[in-house]
């Protein structure tokens, strides 16, 4: 397994400006998916504690509009984010 030693640490909030994560993402554009084992701050806990099956939609807790939805990547269980729901992430 690749260790991800190249990265920068984003803040990522939902569109209504809640506060959701810190997140260690690696090299590229956008933020795509959120893998479980990156998250270094999870302010709600909607996310580190969550182990929903495949298929499951993780809503904001605040406007409950879909953040993400759970699914599986090369065997592991990651969080593929709604780009239209993502507030700036900086």
């Amino acid at each position: 397994m690749k260790k991800l030693t190249n990265y920068r640490i984003l803040t990522v909030h939902c569109r209504c400006g809640l506060k959701l994560l810190k997140y260690r993402k690696g090299p590229g554009r956008r933020l795509l998916k959120i893998h479980r084992d990156r998250i270094t701050v999870d302010y709600t806990g909607i996310f580190i504690n969550d182990y929903s099956e495949s298929g499951t939609d993780i809503h904001c807790p605040a406007c409950g509009k879909r953040i993400a939805t759970v699914q599986v990547v090369n065997g592991k269980y990651v969080n593929k984010v709604n780009q239209g729901q993502l507030g700036l992430a900086r």
